[in-house]
């Protein structure tokens, strides 16, 4: 089975229509998303759609949190796009992000937002240290984590955890901790939307980068009235 890993896409509706375009290319057949449906972003309503009708698997993120009450706002600019959100999402995708879990977890494979250690913390997974507490704890042979909006992967050695950068790998043996990067807010200074595909079969990941109407995006943001600052982000990938 083709599985979609999906992550951050913070109500860029133009990101996830991109993405959602080349997921049917690729003739995926599941779709899990990682969290951070909303905020920054000119569509949450939309994007909540569409994870809430096409995702088999969706979790909390710290953004859905934020707006359950439930975490610190971190930021002035958060706060702000946080109070845009609350006065624009629809109270049907609230009520759906309330029945989210934190974590979800399967035989062989786990997904939570942050960290795996501590769900909820919004804890980076930034650097090799960080990563191999997890790994060494961690109790699912893989484990899809979001937050940080840069495509990276970890693999569990002898030494630690050691960095995979490229976009095509196996997971058929060792323990891994992967990120399929930001639909909505990249952050590895490519402004180009990111996802993952897990194939159970094969046993192998890919992180894709798609294009998008990024202009169309940040021309949104604008509009909407959030922050000027998120779409300049938009633009540099940052």
């Amino acid at each position: 089975m083709k599985i979609g890993i999906i992550s951050d896409i913070h109500a860029n509706l133009h990101a996830l229509q991109a993405v959602i375009s080349d997921m049917e290319k690729e003739q995926i057949e599941e779709v899990w998303c990682l969290g951070d449906i909303i905020n920054y972003g000119a569509f949450p309503n939309e994007c909540c759609s569409w994870v809430m009708n096409n995702c088999s698997v969706s979790i909390l993120g710290n953004h859905e949190l934020m707006l359950l009450g439930y975490a610190e706002v971190d930021s002035p600019v958060v706060n702000e796009c946080l109070n845009w959100t609350k006065k624009t999402i629809s109270p049907r995708w609230i009520e759906y992000i309330k029945t989210l879990p934190l974590v979800y977890k399967n035989q062989n494979i786990s997904i939570v937002h942050d960290n795996p250690l501590t769900p909820g913390s919004m804890i980076y997974i930034l650097d090799n240290a960080t990563a191999t507490k997890s790994l060494l704890k961690q109790e699912t042979d893989i484990c899809f984590f979001g937050h940080t909006h840069i495509p990276i992967g970890y693999k569990l050695s002898s030494i630690g955890a050691e960095t995979i950068k490229i976009s095509y790998f196996s997971v058929k043996e060792g323990r891994f901790l992967i990120n399929p990067g930001s639909v909505g807010q990249p952050r590895d200074n490519n402004p180009k939307a990111s996802y993952g595909i897990y194939d159970s079969e094969e046993k192998n990941i890919k992180i894709k980068r798609i294009e998008y109407d990024v202009k169309a995006a940040a021309k949104s943001i604008l509009e909407a009235g959030l922050p000027p600052i998120m779409a300049a982000r938009l633009i540099k990938g940052i």
